[in-house]
């Protein structure tokens, strides 16, 4: 027998074979490799990648489910020079935020709030936060979209919103926003001014996180010099007029002061109400305004707090009452921000603000909104963002880490006099009847029992409806 020939004929025999596997296993989805290595054995086994053995359990496969059960698993090495692929879950975290705090402008608070935004993505892999802007109010506003998304696509809601207290009840009423308190461990109320407390509150349970808040105050030029305007009267010793939105129907000022009377603006089922008394408290001072040129009837054509405020940038105004945010925002130099007298023997400053709030949407994500809110809720972080959005703090942690230009006493008193604002759907009622009254006032033609009469029955058409 020719040992050469049978060698050659077995050669070509096992090449015939294994040509033949590898195309059955091309259309089988076996390895090919593994079947030429078992026809041409080889004297050394090629490593697998990232595993060792060097002692303990075979790498082949298992027969049975009892012996796959029975194999210890194979250890898994981590070298300088492993190039392993690896995958992390991803998690997205979608937020909406008004306009007023979008992070897609090159603002100093714009790229402030997008780089915390950042650090938190980096301190927390996998999670990817999605911002999207919306406007602030009005048809196509955040909470407009929130309503009419809940509506037609309820499964592209976001996670987190930033909503204007003044909307948290009626987000609340329409379960657009769940409480807050399962969210977060480290919300502490008592490490909130009471302001910021009670605008993240709806009927004492608390349904969102404050963010920054802003005041209703009063704001001078250089012209006016820094007195303390304790009273009204220290106001009418000026001899200048004091500008205000007086034709704005949401009433601002007249509210405000009425609210210091320690007046209630609903009834006890909760309805628009308001006391005749505490309201002719306010009419009789402003009438003093008046008379003594503090308040003008030229007043009734300044309908918003922007008309306000471009008398005051053109220096047709020494002195205004506007939201502080106007003055914190602005270049313009040497002003001085006070607070506005009270009708009472209490302290009392109208505010407002936004709110983190949690959307009752179908995906929540408890940990990483936990997170995030903690993060968000950093009283450093909030005193840097407060200062160069323009807006008031809403931690007295945050406001200890101002640096003092010589206003921080007067801030600080104006916080802590400050209580939010009324609810939005009682603005919306009593709102053009505190105006109208207001206009009256201006005008001089009508007695203010005439006034508080006529508003009596403007509130009584209402309740009737």
């Amino acid at each position: 027998m020719n040992k050469k020939s049978s060698y050659f004929d077995q050669f070509w025999i096992r090449v015939f074979v294994a040509a033949f596997m590898l195309v059955f296993t091309l259309f089988a989805g076996c390895s090919g490799e593994s079947i030429l290595n078992t026809v041409f054995p080889s004297d050394t086994e090629t490593p697998v990648a990232g595993l060792t053995d060097t002692s303990g359990p075979s790498l082949e496969t298992p027969t049975t489910p009892e012996e796959a059960m029975s194999e210890a698993t194979p250890v898994v090495q981590e070298t300088a020079d492993a190039t392993q692929d690896f995958t992390i879950e991803r998690n997205e975290l979608v937020i909406w935020v008004p306009d007023k705090f979008s992070i897609l402008d090159e603002s100093p608070a714009s790229l402030l709030l997008r780089q915390h935004i950042e650090d938190f993505e980096r301190q927390n892999p996998g999670v990817v936060v999605t911002v999207r802007v919306k406007a602030s109010s009005g048809t196509g506003g955040i909470l407009d979209s929130l309503k009419n998304t809940k509506i037609a696509a309820s499964a592209a809601l976001p996670q987190l919103v930033l909503l204007p207290s003044i909307d948290l009840p009626d987000a609340m009423a329409q379960q657009l926003i769940l409480p807050v308190e399962d969210f977060s461990s480290h919300n502490n109320p008592s490490t909130y001014f009471d302001y910021a407390q009670e605008m993240a509150e709806v009927n004492g349970v608390p349904y969102g996180f404050p963010f920054v808040g802003d005041a209703l105050v009063g704001i001078a030029s250089a012209n006016i010099g820094e007195e303390n305007f304790t009273s009204w009267e220290d106001i009418r010793a000026e001899k200048e007029p004091l500008y205000f939105a007086a034709n704005n129907p949401q009433a601002s000022l007249i509210i405000s002061q009425y609210l210091s009377t320690g007046g209630s603006l609903e009834d006890d089922q909760g309805h628009a109400s308001f006391s005749t008394d505490a309201l002719m408290t306010v009419l009789d001072a402003f009438e003093q305004n008046t008379r003594n040129s503090i308040f003008t009837e030229d007043f009734v054509t300044l309908n918003t707090s922007e008309d306000v405020w471009s008398l005051f940038e053109n220096e047709d105004a020494d002195w205004v009452i506007n939201w502080a945010s106007r003055a914190l925002q602005s270049d313009l130099p040497d002003l001085l921000i006070f607070q506005l007298p009270s009708l009472s023997t209490e302290a009392y400053v109208s505010a407002n603000g936004w709110a983190w709030a949690v959307v009752n949407s179908e995906e929540l994500m408890n940990d990483t909104l936990s997170a995030f809110i903690t993060f968000m809720n950093d009283p450093e972080f909030l005193a840097q963002y407060s200062q160069v959005a323009g807006y008031l703090p809403v931690m007295p942690d945050s406001l200890s880490l101002y640096e003092d230009d010589g206003s921080l006493n007067r801030l600080s008193n104006i916080l802590l006099a400050a209580h939010t604002y009324s609810r939005n759907d009682l603005i919306l009622e009593l709102g053009p009847i505190f105006r109208d009254a207001t206009l009256s006032v201006l005008s001089q033609d009508f007695t203010l029992e005439e006034i508080v009469e006529t508003a009596q029955s403007q509130i009584e058409a209402l309740q009737a409806k």
